[in-house]
């Protein structure tokens, strides 16, 4: 685990980066096990709606699997992968501020069946992601904080 202005980054995730977007992916076997960085849900501030896909629908990577919205923000988390959503969180929609509060663990979102493997190399890993990560709390000046 790296720690960048108090941002927790595990190095042993998948990343999906693009632009302030930055969500990641815990692949066991097929099944990825997605949700929103600490980065994320500090831009985001305390989170009081999150909208998950439904089981059994099919995402294009890119496209979101939830939707989440807070005092100052609303929008769309971007699949890190095609797949089809096998679970889904509902404790989050039930408690939004699980992703504030803990967004590697009781705050994940949803979990997909892998339906590209290739696309898994166009994820960011290790040190590149965590570079690519520590890139955006600078550039953003984040520092990162849990919400209640």
């Amino acid at each position: 685990m790296v720690v960048e202005s108090n941002c927790e980054v595990p190095e042993d995730l998948y990343y999906y980066i693009e632009g302030k977007n930055t969500v990641w992916g815990k692949l066991e076997g097929d099944v990825m096990t997605v949700g929103i960085t600490d980065v994320a849900q500090t831009m985001a501030g305390k989170l009081v709606k999150v909208r998950l896909k439904k089981k059994g629908v099919k995402v294009d990577r890119g496209r979101p699997v939830a939707t989440m919205e807070s005092g100052k923000w609303a929008g769309a988390v971007p699949s890190p992968v095609s797949g089809e959503i096998v679970e889904v969180n509902e404790e989050v929609e039930k408690s939004p501020s699980l992703v504030n509060q803990d967004p590697y663990g009781k705050g994940w979102l949803v979990k997909l069946k892998v339906l590209n493997r290739e696309e898994l190399k166009q994820l960011y890993t290790s040190s590149v992601a965590v570079d690519k990560v520590r890139g955006l709390i600078q550039s953003e000046k984040i520092q990162c904080k849990r919400v209640t």
